[in-house]
């Protein structure tokens, strides 16, 4: 990426340095759920007397088309969230291409089905493909065979159940997301908080919605020259299904550090073999204990949660720096 450079003078680097840490200071004090301040959001901007470009390498004056969004899932095709999506994000102008595998990828976390059979492909016009594979697939025959220009923004989903918690990390829904994210695009997981009934319809519509509506924040930050996300970055959101009235708002959370693992394997014994089930006691015992706020807590006590991911599997330099003692003294051979 080309950046412009300007002369600053050394008084000026030491004032802007001043107003960053103070601003940080104040930020931190600041809950999960509160609104980010004009102030920490022009932090994370790009800095506009510095870059003339954003991620995707798109110049300011090449700007004047609408956004392109791609958009996969691990439900399939013809799963009414990514359906719903592409047509709300084409009513609103953007360039939108769905990719999606042929049927349900879900549990695929950020697996690619590699063999040496042909891959069948299923055109359906608008812009909008079947494939034989998972959502990582599908990310990446969309962006290496089957669009001629890359995307601006990767979308998976929406999603017809929660991708919190233990979830998220086996999730092929935040599993394309994160793969996009890991090759450089900006890229949002939208997941509906939704257990299973006949009532997917009504809960799924909003929560289409919400999406839209981020896409159309995010497209004023391209539009007006700033990046849609710093560079490897991405959002995995779970909206709830409740309804409007009951929903308490929005909370920027991270998934959990220890997973609760309440999905879980158990001998049946009438049926005399090992299955899978989920622990719906001790998750309830989860939700209900207000001492405890992860993703997966607050996502069912009636939020928005927006973890933001970065598909980044290297540790932080104090825990790099403590495996290494440990093992110095370890030979190759």
């Amino acid at each position: 990426m080309k950046k412009n450079r300007f002369f600053v003078p050394l008084v000026m680097i030491v004032l802007f340095s001043f107003l960053v840490i103070g601003c940080s200071e104040e930020t931190k004090g600041e809950s999960d759920g509160e609104e980010t301040s004009k102030e920490s959001k022009s932090e994370v901007r790009a800095d506009e007397k510095e870059n003339n470009l954003v991620d995707s390498g798109v110049p300011v004056s090449e700007r004047d088309r609408p956004m392109r969004v791609l958009l996969i899932n691990d439900d399939g095709f013809d799963s009414i969230g990514i359906q719903l999506l592409h047509e709300r994000l084409k009513e609103n102008g953007y360039d939108v291409w769905t990719v999606a595998p042929i049927n349900n990828q879900s549990g695929t976390g950020t697996s690619i089905k590699w063999d040496e059979e042909e891959h069948e492909l299923i055109e359906h016009g608008n812009q909008q493909y079947a494939f034989e594979g998972t959502p990582t697939d599908s990310f990446k025959v969309a962006v290496n065979v089957i669009m001629d220009e890359k995307p601006d923004l990767v979308i998976s989903g929406v999603n017809d159940g929660p991708n919190y918690g233990e979830i998220q990390f086996n999730s092929g829904t935040v599993g394309g997301a994160a793969r996009a994210v890991r090759h450089g695009y900006p890229a949002i997981a939208a997941s509906l908080n939704f257990f299973g009934g006949e009532e997917l319809d009504k809960y799924m519509d909003p929560a289409v919605d919400y999406v839209v509506n981020m896409v159309d924040v995010l497209n004023e930050e391209w539009q007006s020259g700033n990046m849609i996300m710093p560079l490897g970055t991405g959002l995995s959101i779970n909206y709830p299904a409740e309804e409007s009235s009951e929903i308490k708002g929005v909370k920027f959370i991270e998934n959990e550090e220890v997973y609760s693992d309440f999905q879980n394997y158990k001998y049946d014994e009438e049926k005399k073999g090992i299955y899978n089930f989920n622990d719906m006691g001790y998750l309830t015992s989860l939700i209900e204990d207000e001492e405890i706020e992860t993703d997966l807590t607050i996502a069912n006590r009636g939020f928005v949660t927006v973890t933001v991911i970065d598909g980044n599997w290297n540790a932080e330099e104090q825990k790099v720096d403590y495996m290494k003692s440990v093992l110095s003294e370890l030979e190759a051979y």
